[in-house]
């Protein structure tokens, strides 16, 4: 079901925002298991033309597993990312990518009622990101499921393998988060001469969008460069969290 405006006019509920990743998976299978089926919303802000085409499959996976369909909004503006880039002339800085606003938290926005509970996939092992999601929405109430239970980004993924659904497929080439490819919030030369690997085609198209806006995405020995400008052979890795939900924003990296 797809819906861009909200579909009652009561609050008080149990909200947990899916972003196809095994941390929001695992948290919706605990939200259930606390709330009750029916007292828990499941939503996904709408990306699947920017991210990994197995995403659709782990989605419907997740469902079943849930015993629960997943509830599916999108931007009233955008269709995708690139849609955002070229339209708004803007890709990401400072204050995060654009992309996010448009696609996740304008959506978000639409969606939620003051009284509403969040749940969000955010594990034990991301106090920090936390601690600053707390602080950015105090006014928001936050159920941290995956913090209460102890449970890490590790114990996420074994707990969704244990329920006999397959990882998704981006992790399994070797990205630590399953979200659009060639995210703009991403720094490392590593992540993306990965991109260019497996997806050469979205490469150029950041390369070329990046150029056009004028946005260096790529930071080599600490210096910010244009994608077409960075080296193939270049395997530097800064360490960096590009998780994307509605939490996200701008995240410390650590070269």
């Amino acid at each position: 079901m797809t819906t861009t405006i909200q579909s009652s006019f009561f609050g008080n509920r149990n909200i947990v925002w899916f972003s196809c990743g095994v941390a929001s998976a695992t948290t919706a299978k605990l939200a259930v298991e606390k709330y009750g089926i029916e007292n828990v919303n499941i939503v996904y802000c709408d990306m699947r033309r920017d991210e990994h085409p197995d995403n659709d499959r782990f989605l419907h996976d997740v469902e079943r597993w849930l015993g629960k369909e997943i509830e599916i909004i999108k931007s009233p503006h955008f269709d995708s990312v690139d849609e955002v880039f070229d339209k708004t002339n803007y890709m990401s800085g400072v204050g995060g990518a654009r992309c996010t606003v448009e696609m996740k938290k304008v959506p978000r926005f639409n969606y939620q009622y003051p009284d509403d509970t969040h749940m969000l996939g955010l594990c034990a092992d991301e106090q920090r990101r936390i601690d600053q999601f707390n602080r950015d929405n105090f006014d928001m109430r936050l159920d941290w499921i995956l913090l209460d239970r102890g449970m890490t980004k590790a114990d996420c993924k074994r707990f969704v393998s244990a329920a006999g659904i397959e990882l998704p497929a981006m992790y399994g080439l070797g990205f630590a988060n399953n979200n659009c490819i060639g995210c703009v919030k991403a720094q490392s030369p590593k992540y993306w001469n990965m991109v260019r690997a497996n997806f050469p085609d979205r490469f150029e198209r950041r390369a070329e969008q990046s150029r056009r806006i004028g946005c260096k995405l790529v930071r080599l020995h600490g210096e910010r460069i244009f994608l077409d400008d960075l080296p193939e052979e270049t395997t530097e890795e800064i360490i960096e969290d590009i998780s994307c939900g509605i939490q996200c924003g701008t995240s410390e990296a650590t070269p």
